[in-house]
């Protein structure tokens, strides 16, 4: 089977997480991604994170892989010049700069537009190509805080907290990539190309689910749960025998019946948990959590975490709480190929987290490219440029 989208080319000027993300999720399914950073420095990724391999930034390799690689001078003519042959010849164009910095490199949609009338071109910011916010400095814990995410993150008693991982850029990048999408399948109606504008506030707001509900609906300010989400209960994380968190979430009358007689017929004192009149309700559970969660914490401490999975992995919704190691390596996600590898001719074989939207074709893992790795390719094949013309631009700085 060919791959869903590699018919599309994508020229990716985008650093550090939201766009990389998107471009990676886009080239997984086959889309050409050529990632555009400036000479001899590169993009702002290959000096983060806390992990490098022969002078590599991982955090850069596992967000750039399937794509390739070319250094640009968009500051320059004749940058411009080989960037709008490339923008001809291609279909999107994704950035991550604050609003306004497109516009006077001169690679904005209002341009690209006349180059390409199909162009499709997003912009990923944090507060919105307009609006009252848009010239501020971001990241993705700033948003985190103006959203109200962090207000609901960490324990009840505890000071505000973030998640442990950049969910909003993750989350940026995943919204990114549906836009773009969307563009490309109206583009198949109109042939127009058009401009797509994601805000990370925005998409951090979207995240708040069942308690965005919980205010819009009754006014109700929501406050930080640990493990515990209020809406439906028990659910929550629980410390068994031998040290070890087991989550469960029973959102379901279902479910919590089964919980209560599963701990009826496997903990001794239990028996009459089914039957106990302040639980039997959603609403009971609620009004009376406080007494349900003690006795809950009692009963999973009587068991190691492998024997509570043994009695209830199949029949309930609980997990163990893993670290990382096992994580990557529970059979499920092995089963999946959500570890995967590429040999980078720097670093040489590394790993990455796999591609989680499976389609039946064949997975293929490129390495990210060494900065300007595809200078020659890109500038011979896709607009069929001389030996000696790239070699000018290299002399002048252009690439």
């Amino acid at each position: 089977m060919s791959m869903p989208l590699e018919s599309i080319r994508i020229l990716d000027l985008s650093q550090a997480l939201a766009g990389p993300v998107s471009t990676r999720i886009l080239g997984d399914l086959g889309a050409e991604i050529i990632k555009v950073e400036p000479p001899g420095v590169g993009e702002s990724a290959r000096r983060m994170g806390t992990s490098f391999l022969e002078g590599e930034s991982m955090y850069y390799m596992t967000f750039n892989r399937n794509k390739k690689g070319i250094t640009l001078n968009l500051r320059s003519d004749e940058g411009r010049k080989i960037f709008y042959g490339l923008a001809q010849v291609s279909d999107v164009v994704l950035d991550n700069f604050r609003p306004g910095v497109m516009s006077r490199l001169g690679v904005d949609f209002e341009t690209l537009k006349k180059v390409n009338p199909s162009i499709v071109c997003c912009s990923i910011s944090g507060y919105g190509r307009d609006g009252p916010y848009r010239d501020r400095p971001v990241f993705d814990s700033v948003i985190q805080g103006l959203s109200g995410a962090m207000s609901v993150t960490g324990e009840p008693d505890g000071p505000p907290a973030v998640m442990g991982f950049a969910v909003t850029d993750i989350g940026g990048g995943w919204g990114a990539t549906v836009g773009i999408l969307a563009a490309l399948m109206a583009r198949e109606r109109t042939g127009e190309g058009q401009q797509v504008d994601l805000g990370l506030l925005d998409i951090q707001l979207t995240y708040q689910g069942h308690l965005s509900e919980m205010y819009l609906a009754r006014g109700a300010i929501p406050g930080p749960g640990g493990s515990v989400q209020s809406a439906n209960l028990p659910n929550g994380a629980f410390r068994a025998k031998d040290g070890k968190y087991l989550q469960i979430h029973c959102a379901t009358q279902k479910f919590y019946e089964a919980l209560a007689e599963m701990l009826a017929a496997n903990v001794e004192g239990f028996e009459e948990l089914p039957q106990d009149e302040r639980f039997i309700s959603i609403d009971g559970r609620r009004k009376d959590w406080d007494d349900l969660k003690l006795l809950l914490e009692k009963a999973f401490a009587t068991k190691t975490a492998s024997q509570w999975m043994e009695l209830m992995g199949d029949e309930l919704p609980i997990a163990p709480v893993n670290i990382l190691d096992v994580a990557f390596h529970d059979p499920l996600e092995l089963h999946r190929n959500m570890l995967v590898e590429a040999d980078h001719p720097l670093v040489g074989r590394y790993k990455m987290p796999g591609n989680p939207i499976k389609m039946g074709q064949e997975e293929v893992f490129t390495p990210a490219p060494t900065l300007g790795q595809h200078n020659r390719l890109v500038l011979e094949e896709v607009l069929g440029y001389s030996e000696k013309e790239i070699e000018e631009f290299t002399e002048r700085g252009v690439i």
